[in-house]
């Protein structure tokens, strides 16, 4: 049976827009928006962005009647467990009053949940950044208070563990994964017969540095630093998220810009993927202790898994916990078809969010 699936990932400054048939693509397109509208708040882009994707459909030729369901891009909910999830009113409420969290990904449920009153179909999510499936053992903290959270690149990460799963002839919840996405945050999952049980909460800055965030600080260290400028919550948070880093560390986030320099053969630049790395090894070593030694691989994703460079400084560290697999870029689109179709086929129960 053919099934026609839309697929929707909204931005801060783009929406991005695709028509599968079952899980093959057959148009996308990503389109960047005028700062008039961007600058609006979230609320009042939802009719613009709506009609953003009905004209990239018109122009297309494809009717809206025939899309059999709608597959959005997960925002700010509350902690849940992976999978595909109805879009229902409960769900369309938390991302509309922000209850979660403020970001542009919310429109993308709501806006689902509108083309499916308009249209008559189905509307789905998948694996957004909330997923969380922590062991008790590493969310509690030394602290009464705080306890760690689970927000990393769920989507993406699961989609490659997928994918080496499919490679090797098992499904996803028959294998054990360490799974690290680098981009502007990195994340990197330990993932237990389809579980993501350990994660770094690559939001906030926990675990590696990457090219924005700083990566977890020595906490004495970090104390005096507040302390001594004076910083409030909001300033310190911009800092660990937003100006640490490569930013910090090299006055730019451009990974491949600074690749070239080291490569060329600036010590400065290099000693910063040599610390990068050995962060990284670091906290893979630490999702295989989790993992109690039994990993099936090592998985490398997001934009940063295009530098060789980097992943050659790493593989001394890691060769002999698991072997190697690179699935560089992101593939939250192709991801978002497959969590519907799965569904439409399936082989997936639809999960309902309460």
């Amino acid at each position: 049976m053919q099934y026609t699936i839309l697929v929707v990932n909204l931005g801060g400054t783009s929406t991005k827009v695709a028509v599968y048939e079952n899980d093959q693509s057959l148009i996308s397109e990503t389109m960047s928006h005028p700062t008039d509208e961007i600058i609006r708040p979230l609320h009042d882009q939802i009719d613009f962005r709506l009609d953003v994707i009905t004209g990239f459909l018109g122009r297309n030729d494809i009717n809206p009647e025939s899309i059999d369901i709608v597959s959005a891009r997960g925002g700010l909910l509350k902690p849940i467990e992976g999978g595909t999830y109805d879009i229902n009113g409960k769900m369309t409420d938390d991302l509309g009053s922000y209850r979660y969290g403020r970001h542009a990904s919310n429109l993308s449920g709501i806006i689902a949940a509108r083309f499916r009153e308009k249209y008559g179909c189905r509307a789905v999510i998948t694996d957004p950044v909330v997923v969380d499936e922590l062991t008790d053992a590493v969310r509690l903290t030394g602290l009464s208070g705080i306890e760690r959270k689970s927000v990393f690149h769920a989507l993406n990460q699961k989609a490659v563990a997928r994918k080496y799963a499919a490679s090797i002839g098992k499904r996803y919840a028959d294998v054990n994964v360490i799974v690290s996405h680098m981009g502007g945050g990195i994340t990197v999952g330990a993932h237990e017969k389809g579980r993501v049980i350990d994660v770094n909460d690559g939001l906030s800055g926990e675990g590696p540095m990457s090219p924005t965030r700083t990566g977890s600080l020595p906490n004495g260290s970090l104390a005096r630093y507040i302390t001594e400028n004076s910083l409030d919550y909001d300033s310190i948070y911009e800092i660990l998220t937003k100006e640490g880093g490569f930013i910090s560390l090299a006055g730019t986030q451009d990974a491949l810009e600074l690749e070239k320099r080291a490569v060329s053969g600036d010590a400065a630049t290099e000693k910063i993927f040599r610390a990068l790395a050995a962060q990284l090894a670091k906290e893979i070593g630490s999702r295989s202790a989790i993992l109690k030694g039994q990993v099936d691989q090592i998985i490398f994703t997001g934009g940063m898994a295009h530098s060789t460079y980097l992943i050659d400084l790493v593989r001394p560290y890691i060769s002999f916990i698991a072997p190697v697999s690179v699935y560089p870029g992101e593939e939250e689109m192709q991801a978002l078809a497959e969590g519907a179709y799965r569904v439409l086929t399936g082989r997936e129960e639809m999960k309902t969010y309460m």
